[in-house]
């Protein structure tokens, strides 16, 4: 038997948690490009992209094998979409630190407005599958899975957040 949760589960709140906590890590990002201290914006983003990559994986390996499972590609957001997503963040991402790499090299004006630019493309396309997990990954499966069946998920989830 299925217990139906609110939007606001634990499942949501913690998973979506470690989305807040990632952005406010490429903010950090953000800020170094801003003091021109590309060394320390490097680091930012590698910590970022190991953090999201880790967290796109439990979601690939776990989450998204349960949304599958459960009816998902019945809803307005099919699997394809969380994978096309995930797919199109990484190849951002790594475009960042190549770009970063480059300015540590040879810092100049043009290329570091470039590079903001695209990041405002990123954070864009991030706020979309921000609110599509937030509103309606997350509480599907809140809906859909017994309060235990959440608990492994979580616990099969290195990245879920507190």
């Amino acid at each position: 038997m299925h217990v139906l949760v609110m939007a606001d589960s634990e499942l949501t709140r913690r998973m979506m948690a470690a989305h807040d906590t990632y952005a406010q890590r490429f903010f950090a990002h953000q800020q170094a490009l801003l003091d021109r201290d590309f060394p320390r914006a490097g680091r930012e983003l590698g910590a970022y992209r190991e953090a999201l990559l880790a967290h796109m994986r439990d979601e690939e390996a776990y989450v998204l094998k349960h949304y599958e499972a459960l009816g998902g590609d019945a809803t307005d957001a099919p699997l394809r979409l969380f994978l096309g997503e995930h797919k199109n963040l990484r190849t951002f991402v790594d475009e960042f630190v190549d770009r970063v790499e480059s300015l540590a090299a040879n810092a100049n004006d043009h290329a570091l407005l470039e590079l903001f630019d695209r990041e405002a493309t990123y954070k864009n396309l991030m706020l979309h599958h921000d609110l599509r997990e937030r509103n309606m990954l997350y509480p599907f499966l809140a809906a859909r899975l017994s309060a235990k069946e959440q608990q492994l998920l979580l616990a099969a989830c290195a990245s879920a957040g507190d």
